[in-house]
């Protein structure tokens, strides 16, 4: 246990390095890279992914793949936007997109456990139900004229720092308490580092993948708000690619791709790191096309890595 806490954390110490490493050499090229109103925009990328970060990060442990989060973010944002405009209290709105979100989790669950389907290929087929649902309410069209509640979530600062910012980084610190001290956090982990051993000493698989996907959409309705509340008009494509920023999010920061290892810690890392390559872009003059290319390479990368260190491992113990 000792030797995985100390590799996980020179996995995050390394990330740490390579953040730092990067925004010097973005200064280098850029003197102006470096600066409050940076700091503050690469913070607030982050504060928008991150819930649904942390809950693509548990799927993964869990040995699954989640590929609905996008459409179940415009779902939340499109949805809670609207019943803002109706005048509902911005409270209600928040309760609602996290529970809209939860729902669509629990039905991608519900599927998932029901006709034993993975994971990911039940949700490759919501993710297209529900973004096209999107597109039919919306009818393409932005949403705007929203109300000074909706906005204030957004805008409002303690210490210079946006509210989502406190928010979501707080949630961050409350899910890394929670994920260590609760027990069905452990049985996640034991559910996707070893199957057929987690069935053997009772652990209900199927409760664990409908907890988690449920969890996952909670999250993921929850960024939506967040996302929403930055702006004073809404796009109907809004979401769209946020799959790949969370699972790369998430790879980056150390979790197993194929289950069973990850830390919420290193996913937020990971999160930031994103953040940074994405706004370093703009700061080097290369075409923000180039930030999925960028981000794909990294999942790669992250992968090569794991794999090679089991390797690594492996020599070890036969040596």
């Amino acid at each position: 246990m000792m030797k995985i806490k100390v590799e996980n954390f020179g996995r995050e110490f390394t990330l740490g390095i390579v953040l730092i490493v990067l925004v010097s050499f973005v200064q280098f090229i850029n003197h102006s890279f470096i600066s409050v109103r940076t700091l503050n925009v690469i913070l607030e990328n982050s504060a928008v992914i991150l819930p649904s970060a942390i809950g693509t990060t548990l799927v993964i442990i869990a040995g699954q793949i989640d590929l609905s989060v996008g459409s179940i973010f415009a779902v939340s944002a499109i949805t809670s936007a609207q019943l803002a405009l109706k005048g509902v209290p911005m409270f209600l709105v928040i309760l609602w997109s996290i529970g809209i979100g939860a729902i669509l989790g629990f039905l991608n669950g519900i599927i998932t456990v029901t006709f034993r389907i993975p994971a990911m290929i039940v949700t490759l087929a919501s993710m297209t139900i529900w973004r096209g649902f999107i597109l039919w309410w919306t009818k393409g069209y932005w949403i705007t004229d929203l109300p000074d509640g909706w906005k204030a979530l957004g805008s409002t600062r303690i210490l210079n720092l946006t509210l989502p910012i406190w928010i979501a980084f707080s949630l961050g610190i409350l899910m890394i308490f929670l994920v260590r001290n609760l027990r069905i956090f452990r049985y996640v982990y034991a559910v996707g580092s070893n199957r057929k051993a987690a069935d053997l000493i009772g652990i209900a698989r199927w409760r664990i993948l409908l907890f988690i996907l449920s969890l996952n959409g909670a999250l993921a309705g929850f960024s939506g708000l967040l996302s929403g509340s930055r702006f004073f008009l809404i796009p109907s494509n809004i979401g769209t690619g946020l799959e790949l920023s969370v699972i790369a999010a998430a790879v980056i920061g150390g979790t197993n791709i194929m289950g069973g290892r990850g830390r919420i810690e290193g996913t937020i890392i990971g999160v930031i790191l994103m953040t940074t390559i994405s706004s370093s872009l703009v700061f080097l003059n290369i075409d923000s096309t180039w930030d999925s290319a960028f981000k794909g390479l990294l999942i790669l990368l992250a992968i090569i890595f794991d794999v090679l260190r089991k390797k690594l491992r492996r020599g070890e113990s036969m040596g």
